[in-house]
């Protein structure tokens, strides 16, 4: 989802060492971020799994000078939210990043500000280098089911559902309770009486110490049967809802608009056990109970 929240997306590479003859597979649990071991540059880390990252790892400043990460010289890399015109500038780098017995040689950026307080760095699902991942969530429940999503690259996670009449991009932050929908999903929404405003707008934090206005709204959306409370939608302005009397509403098709999306947070993961993607396959796997 970084793609729809990001106007300048982290375009990042990760080489993986040599092909192995069976699949490798990690799973990892989520209690209550999920944090893999690694080694970069021969120095052990601990990096949360941030399910909204690209294929790439963050890094502060001060943690790529402990690691001794160099940047490659003259090229810059810079981070900003759709429409919120807040950026972030940085650096990129190429450390040796090994798991276990796996080299995963991921580009990194490396910003001037803290990217988590919870482990040494942030890295996306797409730099492990794994062909099955799986994040464990909780325990199974009674009359579980799978969800299964089609993703259009193995190492973003973000799949596509219909949702109030909206194709929207589903994808999961799994550090906040919150589910959150994009300005274009707000927008339709919102027009339709889908959503329904519950507060006041105000800036909240988003990523990498990056902020953006969202208002909080309730609604009876679901997302494959699980409901979306505690539930915020991104808008610059209050919303106004589809019957506000005496309110004016001007629509356009910006050409660069992000498509319809919608971050699932914990909360509405609550009765899920866990989330698994297949690099070979393209699938990946929400487990729920029903």
């Amino acid at each position: 989802m970084l793609r729809q929240l990001f106007a300048a997306a982290l375009v990042l590479a990760v080489s993986a060492g040599a092909a192995s003859a069976q699949p490798t597979s990690i799973t990892i649990p989520a209690d209550p971020v999920p944090i893999v071991n690694a080694e970069i540059n021969g120095r052990p880390v601990r990096l949360e799994v941030d399910l909204r990252f690209p294929s790439g790892i963050a890094l502060s400043n001060a943690a790529a000078e402990r690691l001794r990460v160099r940047r490659v010289p003259l090229l810059a890399i810079g981070v900003g939210i759709e429409g919120s015109g807040s950026t972030l500038r940085g650096r990129i780098a190429r450390p040796r990043v090994v798991f276990g017995d796996e080299d995963a040689r991921a580009w990194t950026g490396v910003f001037p500000a803290p990217v988590t307080n919870r482990a040494d760095g942030v890295i996306g699902p797409g730099a492990l280098p794994y062909d099955i991942i799986t994040i464990d969530l909780g325990p199974e429940l009674e009359s579980m089911r799978d969800i299964e999503f089609t993703l259009a690259d193995a190492g973003a996670w973000v799949g596509e559902t219909q949702v109030g009449g909206q194709t929207l991009r589903v994808g999961f932050d799994l550090a906040h309770s919150d589910t959150v929908f994009n300005r274009t999903a707000a927008r339709a929404f919102d027009a339709s009486g889908a959503i329904v405003s519950n507060g006041e707008l105000a800036e909240r934090y988003l990523i990498l110490g990056l902020r953006t206005l969202m208002q909080p709204v309730t609604t009876e959306l679901n997302v494959a049967g699980l409901l979306l409370a505690p539930t915020f939608a991104r808008t610059n302005s209050p919303l106004l809802g589809a019957d506000e009397e005496d309110a004016v509403v001007v629509q356009g098709n910006a050409e660069d608009a992000s498509p319809a999306g919608v971050m699932l947070g914990r909360a509405a993961l609550a009765r899920c056990s866990s989330i698994s993607v297949n690099r070979e396959t393209r699938r990946m796997i929400l487990r729920c109970a029903n």
